[in-house]
């Protein structure tokens, strides 16, 4: 398995209260696998993700990516494991204002070493999101559409294995939302896992023998169980 979440809980606390976010979750995904996550508005799926990406701690369970447990590691390694291993779209755009289209494509490597090869992937991705026209525009030049596709692009420029998605079409009219569709279909097709988190059953539907999950006040079930 490529991810696995054993008894997984996450709490916080508002107005002296705790509130249970993830509640005891146990998920398996193999490698390939496109599975969504669909729930309401504060049913716990964004803090699922974070908590498998590495993005936030557990209060109790385990994270495991390609079988080593995410906060067994140091900072490092889980800093690494984002960089490589998980593309992540999160569910705002969050690009660097002062950057170009490309730019923002591009950061993610200057963690590593960009050259030639990586500007024309970042081109490609920008060609596959529709925006081969907009690699020198900066995010205030761009519509809130056409910033999450530069965001989406920007999840796939290391070549992910994993793809960590929360609400990545809300932004998105019907037709862009379908080329994006397409676009992670292909990308399964090509063997990258997918977890996506939505309200949106839409999702679903575009994708081959998807797995579909449920999540309710930070439980997650199976659908069919």
């Amino acid at each position: 398995m490529i991810i696995e979440c054993e008894k997984l809980a996450k709490t916080y606390w508002t107005d002296d209260k705790e509130v249970p976010a993830v509640h005891n979750v146990d998920l398996q995904v193999a490698a390939g696998d496109f599975v969504v996550i669909l729930g309401h508005s504060g049913s716990g799926k964004t803090t699922l993700l974070s908590l498998i990406g590495g993005l936030t701690s557990p209060a109790n369970g385990s994270v495991r990516i390609n079988g080593i447990d995410n906060w067994e590691r140091d900072d490092r390694y889980i800093s690494t494991l984002r960089n490589k291993t998980i593309g992540f779209i999160f569910q705002f755009a969050s690009l660097i204002p002062t950057l170009t289209s490309l730019e923002n494509l591009l950061l993610p490597l200057y963690f590593g070493s960009a050259n030639n090869i990586h500007r024309e992937h970042a081109l490609h991705l920008l060609e596959q999101v529709g925006l081969a026209d907009k690699a020198s525009a900066y995010p205030s030049q761009l519509s809130g559409g056409q910033q999450r596709r530069i965001a989406i692009a920007r999840a796939f420029m290391n070549k992910p294995d994993i793809i960590l998605a929360d609400e990545p079409t809300g932004d998105l009219d019907e037709e862009t939302e379908k080329e994006i569709l397409d676009l992670f279909r292909q990308q399964n097709e090509k063997g990258v896992t997918f977890l996506v988190v939505t309200h949106n059953s839409n999702l679903a539907k575009n994708q081959i023998s998807p797995r579909i999950l449920h999540m309710k006040q930070g439980v997650l079930s199976e659908e069919g169980r």
